[in-house]
């Protein structure tokens, strides 16, 4: 399997619904072709670098995904059909790559943040000096010359 990363701009006119409709289209293609969608993220509506058809603005979202090459060619001609997509980018990012490994690493990634968390969390009660009462200022009558 390969790692891909595709970028597309929506029309950003579109209904919450309609936007909703084609997410869930977009993400049955990737899996109807034997791929499978890691991350799916709209980045929001931000303005266009140039006018694409008379539009300023557009709906950004980002998708990786893994999967086949046909993959990309079912998804890329489904997306080129859809008038509701402006414009699309797909960047190959790794050539081989295991979606089990990935799920592991980020349980793993997920497991130590979590870990980092609750110990900074101990450890900033537990540094506070002793000069520095709970709100974070300075007892009256410990003063630094």
């Amino acid at each position: 399997m390969r790692k891909y990363e595709t970028f597309f701009i929506v029309d950003p006119e579109l209904p919450e619904e309609a936007n909703s409709v084609l997410d869930a289209k977009i993400q049955s293609i990737v899996a109807s072709n034997g791929g499978e969608v890691l991350t799916y993220v709209p980045w929001g509506k931000r303005k266009l670098a140039y006018a694409i058809g008379k539009r300023t603005r557009g709906l950004y979202v980002l998708m990786e995904y893994c999967g086949g090459p046909q993959l990309v060619a079912e998804l890329e001609r489904n997306l080129r059909i859809d008038e509701r997509i402006l414009k699309f980018i797909t960047v190959l990012l790794e050539e081989r790559f295991d979606p089990e490994k990935e799920r592991e690493r980020k349980a793993a990634q997920a497991a130590a943040f979590s870990e980092e968390e609750e110990s900074s969390e101990k450890s900033s009660a537990e540094e506070m000096p002793e000069d520095v009462d709970e709100e974070g200022f300075e007892e009256e009558g410990k003063e630094e010359e």
